[in-house]
């Protein structure tokens, strides 16, 4: 026995357009005919293709008095056919009683409406306005931020980033920054089709428009859009983009260091791994194995067991007789932040020697052996400035808490990023955002 089906009182049914059948089957809209081989009145029948041999699953559209005006495709075990009853057990075992909703055609409106309603909690806190070369312009709704998946960032990952600190209404470092970008995107290959003063103005505009005092932008460089293929040849121009966001003023407990472990995932080749490109899928497994194995972090290693880097971070450490060491930048980003710190350190031992004990600053290789002999351990990055490492692999570092250096460190890089007014240094440093130009202007609202 088959299954039953719906009845006529459950679905109104309609056919697919473009269907076509043997001769002598009808269609819901043609003449019926007088009788059946049953002799009750014949019901429509819906037309099928024969392939191969196989008989094809039928599609139709049917109408639901509780969905009334939503389509979408039921795939039955049984074919509402009686000439069909040998080819339902084949069918049936094929697909058994398996039903799927039909993907909809969305109107433009119906696409805006799901955008809107699809932005999650984070980015209505957090992000605060992003610039599009192509929208040509800035929006602050996140349902708006939106990349195209032909952008060779997206699905080559063919694309440079950096990230600049908005402090107190003032972007810290930014030219620094603007000058590993190009490095970076020259190296990439990604010809940037905007002038440092224009990149510049689109980083500060974009911090403006999202009204935030305090956060950080994010900005990147992409071979452009064209289509899925590996050359940039394919590409129109390159794109820029901007995101200017607060998610990195959460607070941070210093006084709790991490666990980190070395990873296995393999560290990027030199030539990749000098470039601060968004090919972070090694980064991402980097964290994703330690968090797996009950870690905080993930540090890669090169074949002899040489410390590099973290996945978004650059590692430090004090040896025993106060010497700050970091590793080389040939097989990871130059760190504008650990770069800013080795600046900093003489004359912060200078002015505060009993917390700053540092003797002398060395960059040069360090095995992961050595680092379970140091007094302090710890990564520097741009948004979580210094984060204390206290156990690698399991073992201990030092005390197996956070140390002073690491502490002290991070309270210099803080006090640092603050506005300097009436001096050159913080007149290079600390370039202010026009808020006043963006927001307040009617005339930049197009």
């Amino acid at each position: 026995a088959r299954p039953n089906r719906p009845s006529a009182s459950q679905h109104s049914m309609s056919f697919v357009p473009g269907r076509c059948g043997p001769a002598g089957r009808t269609h819901p809209d043609s003449a019926p005919s007088t009788s059946n081989r049953c002799g009750a009145p014949p019901r429509p029948q819906p037309c099928r293709r024969l392939a191969a041999g196989r008989h094809a699953p039928i599609a139709l559209r049917v109408t639901s008095p509780q969905q009334s005006g939503h389509d979408f495709s039921l795939w039955r075990a049984d074919p509402p056919t009686d000439e069909a009853a040998d080819a339902s057990e084949e069918l049936a075992m094929l697909l058994p009683d398996l039903r799927t909703v039909a993907t909809p055609v969305l109107s433009a409106q119906k696409v805006l409406d799901r955008l809107y309603n699809a932005v999650h909690g984070s980015a209505l806190e957090h992000f605060g306005a992003f610039y599009s070369s192509e929208l040509g312009g800035i929006v602050n709704s996140p349902a708006l931020m939106l990349v195209h998946m032909d952008d060779h960032l997206v699905h080559a990952a063919h694309a440079v980033f950096d990230t600049v600190i908005i402090q107190d209404g003032y972007l810290y470092m930014l030219p620094e920054h603007v000058a590993r970008f190009k490095a970076s995107a020259a190296a990439a290959g990604v010809k940037l089709e905007i002038s440092d003063a224009e990149l510049q103005r689109v980083v500060l505009d974009t911090a403006a428009a999202s009204k935030k005092l305090n956060g950080i932008v994010k900005f990147w460089a992409s071979a452009g859009r064209g289509g899925f293929g590996m050359s940039s040849a394919e590409c129109a121009s390159s794109s820029i983009y901007a995101l200017a966001t607060s998610e990195n003023t959460l607070p941070i407990d210093r006084t709790v260091g991490w666990a980190a472990c070395t990873s296995p995932i393999p560290p990027k080749p030199a030539t990749i791994a000098t470039i601060k490109g968004t090919n972070y899928l090694p980064n991402a497994l980097a964290k994703f194995h330690a968090e797996e194995q009950g870690m905080d972090v993930g540090i890669f290693v090169d074949e002899e067991g040489y410390i590099l880097e973290g996945p978004n971070s650059n590692f430090g450490m004090i040896t025993e007789d106060n010497i700050f060491v970091t590793p080389p930048f040939d097989r990871a980003v130059a760190g504008i932040t650990i770069q800013r710190l080795i600046q900093l350190i003489p004359q912060m031992h200078k002015d505060y020697p009993s917390d700053v004990m540092v003797t002398r600053v060395e960059q040069r290789r360090i095995h992961k052996h050595e680092v379970l002999r140091a007094k302090e351990a710890f990564l520097v990055d741009t948004g979580l400035l210094v984060t204390a490492i206290v156990s690698l692999d399991g073992h201990q570092i030092s005390d197996g808490q956070p140390g002073n250096h690491a502490m002290a460190f991070a309270n210099m890089l803080e006090n640092d990023r603050l506005p300097m007014e009436g001096s050159m240094e913080g007149f290079m440093q600390h370039i202010e955002v026009p808020y006043g130009y963006v927001t307040g202007m009617r005339g930049q609202l197009v």
